[in-house]
């Protein structure tokens, strides 16, 4: 069996903070993209709509618009949680690497 770098990192917990990471750093631009979203729909939602369908249309964009700022703050949460995450992980990893040593 390989003893070399390649098998390090094959152990569990090996580089598996940077992983979530970037997890997190990749939900925080989904969040971040979705934003600029809501916040383009928000401001199509303030044009002067004469008719009943813009005033239906004024009521649709706003109720996505709450589902999308519902869905920013799952995310930037489920981000933050990573972030948690990821700092045990590299607190194990620190332990395991002078405990290897």
């Amino acid at each position: 069996m390989d003893s070399g770098a390649g098998a390090a990192a094959c152990e569990p917990g090996a580089a598996a903070s940077g992983r979530v990471e970037a997890m997190a750093a990749a939900l925080r631009w989904h969040a971040g993209q979705l934003e600029g979203i809501r916040h383009h729909a928000l401001s199509v939602s303030l044009l002067a709509w004469e008719s009943p369908a813009g005033t239906a249309f004024t009521v649709y964009l706003a109720e996505r618009c709450t589902e999308l700022s519902r869905t920013v703050d799952l995310l930037e949460s489920a981000a933050g949680e990573l972030g948690v995450y990821g700092g045990l992980l590299r607190e194990a990893e620190l332990l395991q690497a002078q405990g290897a040593e």
